[in-house]
């Protein structure tokens, strides 16, 4: 079934509004909810944002953090490392094409990285976003380095996605009416 592209705007605009509302918000329990339209936007297999620029071909970019991880130091493994993704807080910020943003490492949990892709999926099929944990072992470090630290009230993970949820809100509001121009 083809649908036109009034339909896809609509989408885009229902999805787009739900989550800007996530945005202004920013509770721990929005950042899950925030996954829901973040995966209708970007990581569907018709993603609504590629679907809409598919003809226009706007450069999107999404900027973020660009500042190197920290030095080890020999013989200290630590826990858990996370990234703020917010280039706001950066001395370098970067913009990365929707491909890299997704593959963009903001944590690392035991030595092993993840990415925004793998925090967003998190967020989405364990914490509730779209399903509520279904016990998948792949989602088992994530699941500790949600308990692992604790930052103010929030993980170390709810910290990644506050930045991932801003990140993509501030690009989508950029080219928000470019996307949904005639």
């Amino acid at each position: 079934m083809e649908f036109s592209m009034t339909y896809y705007k609509n989408m885009f605009v229902q999805k787009f509004n739900e989550l800007e509302r996530f945005y202004m918000e920013l509770s721990n329990f929005s950042l899950i909810q925030a996954s829901n339209p973040i995966r209708s936007l970007l990581l569907d297999s018709l993603p609504l944002v590629d679907v809409l620029n598919n003809e226009k071909q706007l450069p999107i970019t999404y900027c973020v953090n660009g500042d190197e991880w920290h030095e080890k130091e020999s013989g200290l493994l630590p826990v858990i490392e996370w990234k703020e993704i917010n280039p706001g807080l950066s001395g370098n910020p970067v913009e990365l094409k929707k491909d890299a943003f997704l593959r963009f490492k903001c944590l690392y949990f035991l030595e092993n990285p993840y990415t925004v892709h793998d925090i967003l999926k998190f967020y989405a099929y364990v914490r509730g976003g779209i399903h509520l944990d279904k016990g998948e072992e792949k989602y088992q470090p994530l699941r500790e380095a949600f308990d692992a630290f604790q930052l103010n009230g929030l993980s170390s993970l709810d910290h990644s996605m506050r930045g991932i949820v801003q990140v993509i809100y501030t690009t989508l509001s950029k080219y928000k009416e470019a996307l949904l121009a005639d």
